[in-house]
């Protein structure tokens, strides 16, 4: 029978978690009190039971997830699936997932919704940083209380992150631009529109146009496609009309949508019958109708779901079994086409 962590808490005369961070070298431990440890560990031969040691330190974790509101089948349901299932999954081992949901269109409610979190005192949080500059000063704050956080879907480079689970927006731009020269190639003009909802430009939506614009400034000039860039705020009054009239008027052989919302632009070209080659992102309920009738061509996915299962499964593995976990987690970029649709369903 294994030697329990009480049993090495007794010999050496300390506490549990005394015993719990020189087994997971975690915090600090006095080198002379380690070095008993490590001596009883090696002499009784243990091997860690990670159901046992929740158990045996009486601890329950909660791990804050603050993400975006969404309606049903928008892209941020499929993260939340993912947390769903991993809580699931995990909930034998005393862990558990708490939502801060905010509106993405409002940086005071992502404020007002990181004070109630911190309020929690959680052991972990998951965060969608679409709000920059509060997301920065929620970092901070997560730094000075030693809770270790991770980003999905985007991250902040400057903050000091446990993980982030998602894919290389700039690669992933310049994969779309490589897709939509196949498609156009040498002719005519490419528009790259972004369709926002906050008076932040999103981080991801940057990379990836940088990604984007990067591939066609690395061809040789007989090669490369005039390119024009917009930017529509829903916010405005009549900003589906502004959308209608760029793509009715700039006479474009191809457009690129950096985000989820590429549905937007596939409906004008359905209803107004243009002939422009579309590229978007993201397997959302809202695009699959357009990729399986072909107006839109390509969609590059990069895994929701599974960004976070992921997310909560390191925390799994941080806090429950001790083990280091990858700080930067890039996930495939997947290439859905009407042909493949079928089995990304």
């Amino acid at each position: 029978m294994n030697t329990t962590i009480k049993e090495i808490a007794r010999k050496a005369n300390v506490s549990l978690g005394t015993v719990d961070r020189v087994i997971h070298d975690r915090g600090k431990v006095a080198k002379k009190t380690k070095d008993k440890i490590l001596k009883i560990l090696e002499e009784t031969g243990y091997k860690p039971n990670i159901y046992a040691r929740g158990l045996v330190l009486n601890k329950s974790y909660t791990i804050a997830a603050l993400i975006p509101d969404y309606n049903k089948g928008d892209y941020w349901e499929l993260p939340s699936l993912g947390l769903n299932s991993a809580a699931q999954h995990l909930s034998q081992y005393n862990i558990k997932l708490e939502y801060f949901h905010f509106d993405q269109n409002n940086p005071d409610c992502f404020k007002e919704k990181s004070h109630v979190l911190l309020r929690s005192n959680p052991d972990g949080v998951i965060i969608a940083p679409v709000v920059n500059f509060e997301a920065s000063y929620l970092c901070k704050k997560l730094n000075h209380l030693k809770i270790p956080f991770s980003f999905i879907d985007s991250k902040m480079e400057e903050t000091e992150y446990m993980s982030f689970i998602g894919q290389d927006s700039f690669q992933s731009g310049k994969l779309a631009a490589k897709l939509i020269n196949s498609l156009v190639y040498e002719k005519g003009k490419i528009l790259i529109i972004s369709i926002r909802n906050n008076s932040e430009f999103n981080k991801t939506l940057q990379k990836r146009i940088e990604g984007f614009n990067y591939f066609f400034e690395e061809l040789d000039s007989a090669q490369k496609l005039e390119i024009e860039e917009f930017s529509i705020d829903q916010n405005i009054s009549n900003w589906d009309k502004e959308l209608k009239e760029i793509l009715k008027s700039r006479n474009a052989s191809g457009v690129y949508v950096p985000s989820s919302t590429v549905y937007h632009v596939a409906r004008i070209i359905e209803d107004s019958q243009l002939k422009i080659k579309l590229v978007g992102n993201d397997l959302i309920k809202k695009n699959i109708q357009y990729i399986a009738s072909g107006i839109i061509d390509y969609v590059i996915g990069q895994r929701p779901e599974q960004q976070g299962y992921l997310a909560f499964d390191n925390f799994y593995k941080y806090l429950i079994t001790g083990q280091k976990v990858t700080r930067d987690n890039y996930l495939p970029l997947d290439i859905v086409t009407k042909e493949n649709l079928y089995y990304y369903k």
